[in-house]
């Protein structure tokens, strides 16, 4: 094994060749559907009272209370209260993740009209996954360079040899660890590279660095997936 990775590492010096390109499959569950550079924003007239007029917690007409059509579209930060930028306090955000929750909960419209029921499971929906996105410091940056109308580069070219190189040999100390123990003290370390990369981010959204901000999310990218291979492996290990 070693001698096959002292290959790839020969080609990583001497090319462009991407050597963890066995895992982009695990670094497709990191990529955000395309959105629109800017959110929809829009007051159409209430489907039960007819009236156009601000929508309480964006959801509900002030005039009659019925609970409207999901607007996809919703910047997901207007829809849980915050202001648009990478820094945000977690325990806030789950606060108004659940009061957003409670408001729309399928019970709650149980012995309502039929097109609430579906607009309550819409809107759970929709708020589930906004909130899945801010909360987790890789989705929200790439969510943000998204509502500035850039994309996520398809290749490694962001990433200097050094930087691959590094995280072959990563991939190499998690193949050969032998305990549970070996595999927790890697992941401890990378759990520390992550956080200090999230902070890094939030630097780089201030001050409109969006091609260090996307070099940042692809190196967020391969740690996340070495963290990745040490629970499976851990897994495997367990099981054995």
């Amino acid at each position: 094994m070693r001698r096959v990775i002292d290959g790839y590492k020969s080609a990583v010096k001497a090319t462009n060749y991407t050597p963890l390109a066995r895992n982009a499959a695990q670094f497709n569950q990191f990529r955000l559907p395309e959105i629109r550079k800017f959110s929809v924003e829009y007051s159409p007239a209430c489907w039960n009272c007819q009236k156009k007029s601000d929508l309480k917690q964006n959801m509900i007409c002030s005039d009659c209370g019925h609970l409207q059509d999901v607007n996809s579209g919703i910047n997901y930060f207007k829809l849980l209260s915050f202001p648009i930028q990478f820094s945000l306090e977690s325990q806030k955000l789950t606060r108004s993740f659940r009061q957003l929750q409670t408001i729309v909960h399928p019970d709650k419209y149980s012995n309502k009209t039929s097109r609430e029921q579906t607009n309550s499971a819409d809107w759970s929906s929709l708020i589930n996954k906004a909130y899945k996105t801010l909360s987790t410091p890789i989705e929200r940056g790439q969510y943000l360079l998204q509502l500035e109308g850039e994309q996520m580069p398809q290749d490694n070219s962001a990433l200097n040899k050094e930087f691959l190189m590094a995280m072959m040999e990563r991939n190499e100390e998690v193949e050969d660890a032998e305990d549970t123990q070996t595999l927790e003290n890697l992941n401890i370390q990378l759990i520390k590279e992550l956080e200090e990369m999230a902070r890094r981010l939030n630097v780089l959204f201030e001050s409109k660095d969006l091609s260090g901000v996307k070099g940042t999310l692809v190196e967020m990218k391969y740690l996340l997936s070495i963290q990745n291979s040490i629970k499976q492996k851990q897994q495997s290990l367990l099981g054995s």
